[in-house]
């Protein structure tokens, strides 16, 4: 019984580190878009960057996928936490 406790924990870690790993990209177009509407950006070789359409939609869809990482976060430990505090 421990030892597929164990395998189970391992497996919802592997997950978590998964959710992680997806959510950086979000994080980061959050980031982006929150620099340029309150900074701005003067790049000739991105002026797609300069309109502000483009960096509100980069901050939708960081969001949502930082969202999407919480929800998931959020489950898989509550999941952990269930297992650990199984057979105590």
């Amino acid at each position: 019984m421990q030892q597929t406790k164990e395998h189970k924990l391992a497996e919802i870690q592997k997950k978590m580190m998964l959710v992680a790993i997806i959510d950086l990209p979000g994080t980061l177009l959050l980031a982006v878009g929150l620099y340029g509407i309150v900074v701005g950006y003067r790049l000739e070789a991105l002026p797609m960057l300069d309109n502000p359409n483009v960096l509100y939609v980069m901050m939708a869809v960081g969001a949502s996928i930082m969202l999407w990482g919480l929800v998931s976060m959020f489950r898989l430990a509550r999941i952990k936490q269930q297992i650990e505090h199984d057979d105590s």
